[in-house]
């Protein structure tokens, strides 16, 4: 009785999730807590990815969604102009907890396994799950489920794939992606 219920529900859910979902440089030695700012939730999926730039402003804002009970972002990839002000709106439509990190180019496996360090730390969660290496560039706090964060930084101003990753213990091998740094 349990599987017959569950299966129909999980298959929507599937379904559903594949039908709706879209497919200020700090020196390196200190890590960018930067703040995040709750707005309010929209809690629903959307259809297409929001990338907008402003030229004038050299300004460029993007929505990056987590989705849900899939443990990863619904992009695996988004572009942004060398030096420009980036807004990026991470819209947490999942049910639990997730940060959001952009690190070097090349270091992903590097912070991934600081990750993995820290839970031998017992202030970790105080951390964000944030290592302190000079790998990462900008990091979030811990963005609650059904919560809309805002980041706010300056790209890069050397072009190359700057990897952003969720370091909460055990997501990094699959919540991860590239930010393209173009000229």
């Amino acid at each position: 009785m349990i599987k017959a219920t569950l299966f129909p529900t999980a298959a929507l859910l599937l379904v559903g999730n594949w039908f709706f979902s879209s497919t200020e440089i700090k020196p390196p030695e200190v890590i960018a807590l930067c703040e995040a700012k709750p707005i309010e939730s929209t809690g629903k999926l959307k259809s297409t990815s929001l990338t907008a730039r402003n030229a004038e402003k050299r300004e460029t804002t993007i929505l990056l969604e987590i989705v849900p009970e899939m443990m990863k972002f619904d992009q695996d990839t988004f572009s942004v102009k060398a030096g420009d002000q980036i807004i990026l709106e991470i819209d947490n439509l999942d049910g639990m907890e997730h940060n959001l990190l952009i690190t070097k180019p090349g270091t992903l496996d590097k912070v991934g396994a600081a990750a993995d360090a820290m839970l031998r730390d017992p202030k970790a969660s105080e951390k964000f799950y944030v290592p302190e290496i000079p790998e990462v560039l900008f990091a979030t706090k811990m963005i609650g489920p059904q919560e809309l964060y805002t980041l706010t930084f300056t790209a890069p101003t050397k072009s190359g794939h700057y990897p952003f990753v969720c370091t909460f213990p055990g997501h990094w091998r699959m919540m991860n992606g590239i930010m393209k740094v173009e000229s």
